[in-house]
């Protein structure tokens, strides 16, 4: 009887083990989608933002690079202090990097240009800092005030 007992025990450690996992990859696809979204919101500040909501789309949370060269995206995992994203005039080429940070929250850049805003989403996909560029320009922004252009973002990220 004993070993039936530990049998049956251990097949219930099993599934409740399996239903964690299953339950993470299912809070890890709502945060990824949710990410995504919340980036898609910003694309017509910063068309960037379209990019890599495909490529989180693709690679999920990444740290490290996700670029295409013209072949689709690609995904090189590395160690980086900064969050960055660039393209070659403006559009070709574009690199895209982001930060997994220690605490789970994920720091991402978008803007190709001499202007850009640095995010950084919770481990719930949250927006928790916006940190957009200071170098002085109304044409992109519209202001110089560093404050109003964290407003501009928040306006876009309450659109439905």
């Amino acid at each position: 009887m004993g070993p039936v007992v530990f049998k049956a025990t251990g097949l219930f450690l099993f599934f409740i083990f399996i239903n964690i996992i299953t339950s993470k990859e299912l809070t890890m696809k709502k945060v990824v989608r949710k990410v995504a979204d919340t980036l898609r919101k910003l694309s017509p500040l910063f068309g960037s933002a379209a990019d890599l909501a495909e490529a989180v789309e693709e690679f999920g949370l990444f740290n490290g690079i996700v670029y295409d060269d013209g072949n689709g995206w690609e995904y090189n995992v590395c160690i980086l202090p900064n969050p960055f994203s660039y393209a070659v005039q403006g559009w070709n080429c574009p690199r895209l990097a982001a930060v997994l940070n220690s605490d789970n929250s994920w720091t991402c850049s978008i803007g190709y240009g001499v202007h850009c805003v640095w995010l950084t989403f919770d481990e719930d996909g949250d927006v928790i800092n916006i940190s957009p560029d200071d170098i002085e320009s109304n044409r992109c922004w519209g202001t110089d005030d560093y404050d109003e252009r964290i407003d501009i973002v928040r306006h876009y990220l309450e659109r439905e």
